[in-house]
């Protein structure tokens, strides 16, 4: 007996198999997805966290996630914008996270008398990078993350509306006002 799975509504039918395939427990399905989307996950991670590691753990957390409720997976656009959303969702946790205990640290060191550890980390890149990052850094947040996954991941404007939780035309005018201001950044930057 041969079973005919229906493509799921709103999702291409390679993704929908998939997704069937995932969610029977098809390992090497899962590692495809894997490895097809690790790398712009784990830059996605970064530009939220900005700590290598983390990024890391972040991602290993969604994939570590999925499998373990794989057979409930539901998906209702397209994987790729579902596992950004996930990694998006877990950075800001992540960032609440680091917010309280940074706040217990400063309140125990401002009764013990100790500073709070600072944390820096160094990313090598060219001085083209190096300057595109310091302005992305430098916008809004909505509008850093629509430019990232714009022109870094290479996400339509619905899939970019997917992850923010918005709707396509407020992405447009997000990546409109966003390019504005990082052409008026870069200018300021190269002086």
């Amino acid at each position: 007996m041969r079973v005919v799975l229906e493509p799921l509504a709103g999702i291409p039918n390679d993704e929908s198999d998939l997704i069937a395939r995932i969610r029977a427990g098809d390992e090497a399905a899962f590692r495809a997805l894997y490895l097809a989307h690790h790398d712009g996950l784990w830059k996605f991670a970064y530009t939220y966290v900005r700590s290598r590691d983390v990024a890391e753990e972040l991602v290993q957390d969604v994939f570590l996630s999925l499998w373990g409720t794989r057979a409930s997976w539901q998906v209702t656009t397209r994987v790729r914008a579902w596992l950004f959303a996930a990694v998006r969702n877990l950075a800001l946790n992540h960032l609440r996270h680091e917010r309280v205990v940074a706040r217990t640290a400063h309140v125990e060191s401002s009764t013990m008398g100790e500073r709070p550890p600072g944390q820096q980390e160094t990313v090598e890149a060219n001085e083209l990078d190096e300057a595109i990052e310091r302005a992305l850094a430098e916008l809004p947040e909505r509008r850093r993350i629509a430019m990232t996954l714009r022109w870094k991941e290479d996400m339509s404007p619905l899939e970019i509306a997917n992850v923010l939780g918005t709707t396509p035309e407020a992405v447009r005018v997000l990546l409109s006002r966003a390019r504005t201001d990082l052409a008026a950044l870069l200018d300021r930057v190269r002086r």
